[in-house]
């Protein structure tokens, strides 16, 4: 076992014997760390930070901004909390993936505006680096399609459309998918739309890429309009058909699909959703749209215990720590609540615990909810403005340094001089100014749009 109180022993005994060598050493240690503290932490947001825990300003505004929608702003020491209540006739509510596929990331700002949103709230977890990135973790399905596949039993909302009426669905579910073969035998499918594992049976649709970005290890079988056309055995990164999908397998499952397998072979998917609530199957499998995200926050307006938390592997620090937050509620009369918890300042992080967020819900009315992604992906948009951070004040007048011109100022303008050794643009393209900064770029989102 790592005995700490022994290496502290031989680590003193070593400076009392080297002393010149442990100075230098120490020496060179704080210089690296500084060089590195320079590269990483941003030191001219440390001010903001303290400025936003000693901000005095507190203020709770409630505004009405369409027919059945209504925002309420919140500010607390520093803390800013948004509540978009949405009537569940007023609107109609849609998720969207990144750049319409399925990887990639996009700022919310430019997926509702490329979609022309009333509002706008950021969705899910995904991957943040690697060649996937942007693949959604966890489950997403839009127009009855599924993107990605649930994780880890977590939380999810699912959203369809009776009588003119959204109503929505909060509970952890699992979906089981089969592929069923021409002699009737069945082989789960283990993944939508990501990397493939060892001994794993992935599908690839369109929507997810041009090829499937897998390694040549496994086989790929292109399934089109329901029949086999092509089976490709030790090539990787397939292209995916338009009107069909692949199937990617690796290790036994390789052969378990071969050896049962043949062009011209008409093949299914068979697919069942199960939640956790009983009963509830027909109802999730109705829903036209669903996202995921977790942990479960309120169920029949109660709060499951941390534990339940961890259960959906989100570990303490997660769930115990102030953080960004991003989250969906229900009331009982079916009205949606849009929630971001956020620092008022941009890029300061500020936010609440996941217990008190759940105590927050439960005071607003709502009976379920359900966490989203948080963190620097949090952010609320409503008409095409983001409100999860203060703006600032535009009509306060200027200092009197800049509103009245120096002497200077008045003489008649010099020739411009032109500056040596400037560089071009790349691609000698015109240089555009940098944009305001809109958030960490994510992979889906939840958009709204009024009902004509």
């Amino acid at each position: 076992m790592f005995d700490i109180t022994y290496l502290g022993k031989r680590s003193l005994r070593f400076i009392k014997r080297h002393p010149r060598i442990s100075t230098a050493v120490s020496l060179l240690s704080v210089f690296c760390l500084g060089i590195w503290a320079g590269q990483v932490i941003q030191f001219s947001k440390i001010t903001d930070y303290f400025r936003s825990y000693t901000d005095p300003k507190i203020s709770d505004v409630t505004k009405s901004v369409a027919d059945g929608i209504t925002h309420r702003q919140i500010l607390d020491n520093g803390v800013l909390t948004n509540i978009l209540a949405v009537s569940p006739s007023a609107v109609n509510i849609r998720p969207y993936r990144a750049l319409s596929a399925g990887i990639g990331t996009e700022s919310l700002a430019s997926l509702a505006r490329r979609h022309n949103a009333f509002a706008a709230i950021n969705g899910g977890f995904f991957e943040m680096a690697g060649t996937f990135r942007g693949e959604s973790v966890g489950a997403l399905k839009i127009d009855g399609e599924w993107i990605s596949e649930p994780e880890q039993g977590r939380a999810v909302i699912g959203f369809r459309t009776v009588d003119g009426k959204i109503e929505t669905y909060i509970d952890r579910i699992a979906l089981q998918q089969e592929l069923v073969l021409p002699n009737g035998k069945t082989l789960a499918i283990d993944g939508i739309n990501r990397e493939r594992g060892r001994n794993e049976l992935v599908i690839y649709r369109p929507h997810f890429h041009v090829v499937t970005l897998t390694m040549p290890d496994g086989a790929e079988v292109v399934v089109r309009n329901g029949k086999v056309t092509k089976i490709h055995n030790g090539q990787g990164s397939l292209r995916i058909p338009a009107d069909g999908y692949v199937l990617s397998v690796s290790g036994r499952k390789r052969g378990e699909l071969l050896s049962h397998i043949a062009a011209g072979d008409a093949v299914q998917i068979r697919e069942t959703i199960i939640p956790e609530r009983v009963g509830d199957s027909n109802l999730w499998a109705g829903c036209v749209h669903i996202i995921g995200g977790g942990p479960l926050l309120l169920r029949d307006g109660t709060a499951p215990p941390t534990q339940a938390y961890e259960r959906e592997g989100f570990d303490q620090a997660f769930h115990s720590f102030w953080h960004p937050r991003t989250a969906i509620g229900k009331n009982a009369d079916g009205t949606l609540l849009f929630v971001t918890i956020t620092a008022a300042a941009a890029g300061v992080r500020r936010g609440v615990m996941l217990s008190r967020l759940a105590e927050l819900f439960l005071e607003w009315g709502a009976t379920d909810a359900l966490n989203l992604d948080g963190g620097n992906s949090s952010m609320l948009i409503i008409r095409d403005e983001i409100v999860s951070t203060k703006q600032k004040d535009s009509t306060k007048p200027e200092s009197k340094d800049k509103l009245q011109p120096t002497s200077q100022d008045k003489r008649p303008p010099k020739k411009a001089i032109v500056q040596k050794n400037t560089k071009p643009a790349r691609g000698n393209r015109r240089i555009r100014p940098i944009p305001q900064p809109q958030g960490r770029a994510i992979a889906d989102a939840i958009l709204i749009f009024l009902r004509p």
